[in-house]
């Protein structure tokens, strides 16, 4: 047994509340008055850091003055002052030990043992690729790192042995490589060598005691927490007691020694199965959550109270007495007093022990919406229950913040449903887009630039700010790239490199060549030639549009420089320098705000960091530096406030067992918690941990922390303990198991209340929000008033919410103020606003912008046969004069795909392109083509045309498909503008292409007087206004199909019957699906009832505008 260290005082209890005030208390009297040095706290985890801060804070009105550190931070820091000559940070920490592994795993190297290089080959596989190799060899060197950096802590006598190259461990291939690092870092000690060196040396109960006090002691130390330390940690914990005032502040749930608790598959594997009912026995007595999980945190007692690493001076108790007045409470009275339940009778209306069953993760988070909302409205809380007292943690907590931030954040903070709420733990790649876009970027190294991408790229808040690009002027851009034809690569080399093959098309060079080339020439033709490639130029850009591309297009030569540059391997440092220098070329110099210098200041500490790091690792791929600093950026920042004001979304994660008055966990699935041992065939460690070998103290099992912690948080809830896991599949009903820890504590409840009890506490709640169940209906029509929702909205029949749903539009706008009632529409806007009233309404008077999915960029050039491409190329071939030059005319235009596919669809366009011009001759004879215009002022119904191809009285329009309600629409009113000027003479030729019958039809327009057209148009105009004040119901194709078969049959039914059919075709694609239209009529839907106001309007304008002159087909 040691001497009893002088000034180690040990502190027990069961709330970090009570501890931290006794710390508090003590830092309030400075160990030494005369000095400034600041009193060193150790912390089990940086984010218990800002909790104690606070707590001391509130409770002094101040925490300064203080050193928070890890017990790590605290050793390595005791090292340096015995050996000033160490660096700042150990190259024997795993960070740095992996990349000293990654620079000894060249499978090159002749001394690389057998073993290391056959688990390379099989980790990279046939691959050939440089990053992939440097993928498995890294995963070898940080698995090899995590298990050195154990061994050190914990197997300090293996590596003695192995570096005294004991025969045992010749041949043994972990050895030979810690003997090769031992080599390699030859100038530094590693940790373990240097811990066992000075334990030796300032232990007063030491052999090798040198007689003086470690250099580098502060006075007063307190430890806070920290009860998952090495056994080599707490041993120097125990001599820095010896030499300065220790406090050990040990959170422990029950205030009776259980260092000896043991499950009875424990006892079992221990004593064999005779001793089976001495262990029942022992079993029944004991506690039995404590039995269960105490595992994780037992061995930190048996070596304290053991006496035989530290014998403390003093102990304190300051443990709080739960009482018995709750379930909850209960449970932990009979944890502090380690006895066995008691029956009693259950209290159905208690709540502080809750229990909830749902289909989906997102119904988890609904669910507890409703249930905090209304804890945070009983009025038995005293004091009144407030958002900042409740935790909600989560073992994979990633998964459920989008949804917290989507239910909890749905609600506007002025709605009295509102519960304030914070987020932890999130990825730091998520705290600003610039950390995801500098991932990004080295990404492109090995996946193709693509036109979504560039445009993320250049709508990155940052990017946009310092190019000035506002979001009208990228959206130019974003057309311009698709109209140009620029779908992903840089050129046809960067195609070639991935194996689609060199096809210049679709690349950003050859869409960027179409645009520059337009701009120079201002004209459209295919005889620009760039290398062996004709391109047509694209003369849509004009005055300051250059400038807005030229700001695009320094982004574009940017990364075309890095992409070149990252195909390369290079050092830690050249990919420090390199993507540094990129951000700062493409940020502006000042940044916009605070988020943004935080933002850069993360990413430049985080390439220094890799940098340093990975200093002597030589050249690294691309594919490695992505995959480490995605990992490192991906994991929760460790200086984020972990408590910032309302509720806390958080991670289970050991040793976080802040109290609160409720804690949450969502989850608890039974394949989700406790986790699972990792299967790691590296760390021999594991071995021990799953019972392999034998089992030394301080080995840490991943289940048992997990148990464990489950046992700290349900001693520091303080009213409420809420848990909830996935108890139904989501597809099919099926009834799924919570996790073990779960059923474990109704097991314990089941004893103290009986099978009432067990059944009774879980709430099953329905899959959907607006099932009747989920307010309160009982699975036999009863009442369960365990389940409600504040969301009220949707607990109203379908039915009712149409009913009292008003329409968009209640009653018609009243006209713009700067409105003429006599403006007139020219013959472009006439033709546009009838093509979708709906759209013309909601952009031009309420200046509403729907996304387009017609419109998003692509990132794909068109493949194969379709018959969307054979109408592109015939459309664009009807405006081309050389039949010969058809297909590189039509691949110059981007509107072909690459290869054969490419020259079909060529093929077919020109014969069908041939087929309708002869048509379009055929129908306008042999005379010349004149120009046929009227002005506003000139025309009787007062709309400006103009017509170049008119021929005679005739006039005929080409187009690649069937003449279907749009394409009619316009040829009607067309000729309608033809007629009132030449009267009855005036011939309008519609001619499509029938592709069943592979051949053109043609409809012709004719018969009109002057008189006769000008009344339409004006009754078109008409339309128009009335469209302006309100949507118009009018949709062109469902209209026409409805009017030709009321001219034909006059039957209603059978004309509405057909209207529906068009609208709503099987199989989709109607204009059913139109945005606009379901927006403007929305609840009902354009042709949702037959009586319904704008359902008779619509007939009536379908009557009008396809009246019965309209050519049959």
């Amino acid at each position: 047994m040691p001497t009893a260290s002088a000034r180690f005082h040990l502190i027990s209890g069961n709330r970090l509340d009570r501890l931290a005030a006794h710390l508090g208390a003590r830092l309030a009297a400075p160990a030494d008055p005369d000095s400034l040095v600041p009193d060193v706290v150790l912390i089990p985890q940086p984010a218990l850091r800002h909790w104690l801060q606070q707590a001391l804070a509130e409770r002094y009105g101040v925490a300064a003055n203080l050193d928070i550190c890890t017990p790590s931070e605290f050793v390595w820091r005791l090292l340096r002052s015995a050996h000033p000559q160490l660096p700042d940070t150990s190259p024997w920490d795993r960070e740095s030990l992996r990349w000293q592994l990654y620079a000894l795993l060249d499978d090159s190297a002749a001394t690389l043992p057998t073993a290391v290089r056959l688990h390379l080959q099989r980790a990279a596989g046939a691959s050939a690729e440089i990053g992939e190799h440097a993928l498995a060899r890294y995963g070898l060197a940080d698995a090899l790192a995590g298990a050195y950096d154990k061994y050190q802590a914990y197997r300090r006598d293996w590596l003695q042995a192995w570096e005294r190259n004991d025969l045992a461990s010749r041949d043994d291939w972990q050895a030979q490589l810690w003997r090769a690092l031992r080599q390699r870092l030859r100038g530094t000690p590693h940790r373990a060598a240097l811990l066992g060196d000075w334990l030796a040396r300032h232990d007063r109960d030491a052999d090798g005691f040198a007689g003086s006090a470690p250099p580098g002691l502060p006075p007063r130390v307190a430890a806070f927490g920290t009860i998952h330390v090495s056994p080599d940690v707490l041993h120097l914990l125990a001599v820095v007691g010896q030499w300065s005032e220790l406090d050990f502040y040990l959170p422990t749930p029950s205030a009776e020694y259980w260092g000896d608790v043991e499950s009875l598959r424990e006892r079992l594997r221990r004593d064999g199965v005779a001793a089976l009912p001495t262990a029942l026995a022992d079993a029944e007595r004991d506690n039995p959550l404590l039995t269960a999980w105490g595992a994780g945190g037992r061995e930190i007692l048996a070596q304290l109270f053991s006496y035989e690493i530290v014998l403390p001076q003093r102990e304190t108790e300051l443990f709080a007495l739960p009482g018995r007045d709750t379930l909850l409470h209960r449970l932990q009275q009979d944890v502090l007093d380690r006895t066995a339940p008691a029956t009693s009778t259950f209290d159905a209306d208690d709540a502080s022990l809750q229990l909830h069953a749902c289909h989906s993760k997102l119904r988890e988070v609904e669910v507890l919406h409703d249930q905090l909302r209304a804890l945070l409205d009983d009025a038995r809380f005293d004091p009144p229950l407030q958002p900042r007292e409740i935790a909600v943690l989560a073992p994979d907590i990633a998964d459920y913040l989008p949804l917290a931030r989507a239910v909890f954040g749905g609600l506007p903070p002025d709605d009295a449903r509102y519960i304030p709420f914070s987020l932890a733990d999130r990825p730091q790649a998520q705290s600003h887009p610039l950390i995801g876009l500098l991932l990004d970027l080295i990404a492109l190294a090995d996946t193709p630039l693509t036109a979504s991408a560039f445009r993320d790229l250049l709508a990155t808040p940052s990017i946009a700010h310092a190019l000035q690009l506002d979001a009208a002027q990228r959206a130019k851009i974003d057309a311009w790239f698709e109209a140009a034809g620029i779908r992903w690569g840089e050129d046809e080399f960067a195609r070639e490199r991935v194996g689609a093959g060199r096809w210049r098309e679709y690349s950003f060079d050859f869409g960027i060549d179409r645009l520059l080339s337009g701009y120079a020439t201002g004209t459209q033709t295919a005889e620009i030639e760039v290398g062996a490639e004709f391109i047509a130029p694209y003369p849509e850009l004009e005055g300051a549009d250059a400038d807005t591309l030229d700001r695009a297009l320094s982004v574009y030569r940017q990364l075309r420089e890095l992409i070149a540059w990252m195909r390369a391997p290079h050092t830690a440092a050249d990919w420090r320098a390199r993507l540094a220098d990129t951000l700062q070329t493409l940020l502006a110099p000042v940044p916009q705000d605070d988020s943004e210098a935080q933002a850069r200041r993360l990413l430049l500490d985080t390439l220094d960091d890799f940098a340093n790091e990975a200093e002597h690792a030589g050249a690294l791929p691309a594919t490695l530096v992505h995959r480490t600093l995605r990992d490192t950026l991906t994991q929760p920042s460790s200086h984020r406030p972990w408590l910032s004001g309302g509720v806390t979304f958080a991670g289970m994660v050991p040793l976080r067992t802040v109290p609160f008055r409720v804690i949450c966990l969502l989850g608890l699935d039974a394949d989700a918690y406790p986790r699972r041992e990792p299967g790691d065939d590296i760390n021999r460690i594991v071995d021990a941990i799953q019972g392999r070998a034998p089992r030394r103290l301080g080995d840490r099992s991943v289940r048992d922390d997990d148990r464990f912690l489950f046992l700290q948080l349900l001693c520091a809830a303080g009213d409420v303990f809420y848990l909830s896991y996935g108890g139904r599949d989501a597809r099919d009903g099926s009834v799924r198991e919570p996790s073990p820890v779960i059923s474990e504590l109704l097991d314990t409840v089941e004893r103290m209340h009986g099978d009432a009890a067990r059944e009774r506490l879980c709430v099953q709640h329905p899959l959907q929000p607006f099932s009747p169940r989920a307010f309160g209906r009982g699975d036999d029509d009863g009442i369960e008033s365990r389940r409600f929702s504040y969301r009220r909205e949707w607990a109203m029949p379908v039915a009712d919410v149409q009913a009292i749903e008003p329409p968009f539009v209640a009653t018609p706008l009243p006209p713009p103020a700067s409105d003429d009632a006599q403006i007139i529409p020219d013959r472009d806007a006439l033709q546009r606003f009838f093509v979708n009233p709906a759209r013309d309404w909601l952009r031009e008077r309420l200046g509403l912008r729907l996304p387009d999915a017609a419109h998003e960029i692509a990132d794909r050039e068109p493949l194969g046969e379709n018959g969307l491409l054979r109408y592109g190329a015939t459309d664009a071939l009807l405006l081309h004069d050389d039949d010969e030059a058809a297909a590189p005319w039509l691949r110059a235009q981007a509107l072909l795909p690459p290869g054969r596919d490419g020259d079909a669809i060529a093929q077919h366009a020109r014969g069908v392109a041939r087929d309708l011009l002869a048509a379009r001759a055929t129908a306008v004879g042999t005379a010349r083509s004149r120009i046929v215009s009227a002005d506003a002022e000139d025309a009787a119904h007062g709309i400006a045309f103009r017509f170049d191809d008119v021929h005679d009285d005739a006039r005929a329009i080409a187009v690649a498909g069937r003449p279907d309600g749009k394409r009619r629409l316009r040829a009607g009113i067309d000729h309608l503008l033809l007629a009132s000027l030449l009267g009855e003479p005036a011939r309008t030729h519609l001619i499509g292409y029938d592709s069943k019958a592979d051949a053109p039809v043609e409809i012709v327009y004719t018969g009109l007087s002057q008189t006769e057209a000008s009344d339409r148009l004006v009754a078109m105009h008409a339309l128009w206004r009335e469209g302006r004040d309100a949507p118009l119901p009018f949709a062109p194709k469902t209209a026409f199909a409805y009017a030709a078969l009321w001219h034909a049959k006059k039957d209603v039914g059978a004309a509405w019957k057909a209207a529906h059919a068009a609208f709503a075709p099987f199989g989709g694609g109607g204009e059913s699906e139109d945005m606009w239209l379901r927006l403007a009529f929305r609840p009902e839907g354009l042709l949702a009832r037959f009586d319904a106001a704008h359902a008779q309007r619509f007939r009536e304008i379908a009557i009008v505008v396809f009246d019965a002159r309209e050519p049959a087909a």
